[in-house]
């Protein structure tokens, strides 16, 4: 005994109206009004996501470095390597990567493009044989040196929008968003 297409779609219908306020989708199409009920319900607002508001800034960032850098070739990832092997001297990959916050695939491909410019060279490890080490060119000591003043301008421009004491702040706010601390929040 047939119930008939309208008693089935009745109750598709009530089946996906119960679905709605335990936001189970998973019944078929929803209502432009389910959909933008539900979609209040989660409190999802893009211009205030952290990680929208981060992806600007970094967009915001990048900007400004190629408005001061851009014309050296080097790239914002090619700029913190090199600062970091002038800082520390000879350094391994793995270890330049950890210091500057690279994967490996990324640390390796940013190494390869400043070996190539001749910013940088591989050497031996006198102490271990197995190790290969990242070492400052003359010629990368001479780029970069000179680029430090006009990286600091790029972060400064960055933060230009804020008070001296709301740059400490933030500065020290994104430190520990950067570094994954929950302790804080939990105490």
């Amino acid at each position: 005994m047939s119930e008939g297409r309208a008693g089935m779609a009745e109750r598709r219908g009530r089946k996906r109206k119960e679905a709605v306020p335990g936001a189970d989708v998973s019944d078929g199409p929803l209502s432009p009004e389910d959909i933008a009920r539900l979609y209040a319900a989660t409190g999802y607002d893009l211009p205030s996501h952290p990680a929208h508001l981060i992806r600007r800034a970094h967009q915001r960032a990048t900007q400004r470095f190629q408005e001061l850098m851009g014309r050296h070739g080097l790239t914002p990832t090619q700029m913190a390597a090199l600062a970091t092997v002038l800082r520390y001297g000879e350094v391994s990959q793995n270890q330049l990567g950890r210091l500057t916050a690279m994967d490996p695939s990324t640390i390796s491909i940013v190494v390869r493009k400043l070996l190539k410019l001749g910013l940088v060279v591989g050497v031996a490890s006198e102490t271990d044989q197995r190790l290969s080490l990242i070492r400052m060119t003359p010629k990368g000591v001479r780029t970069t040196l000179p680029l430090l003043d006009q990286s600091a301008e790029v972060g400064r421009r960055v933060l230009s929008p804020l008070t001296a004491e709301e740059q400490e702040i933030f500065l020290s706010l994104l430190k520990r968003v950067a570094a994954g601390d929950e302790t804080a929040a939990d105490e």
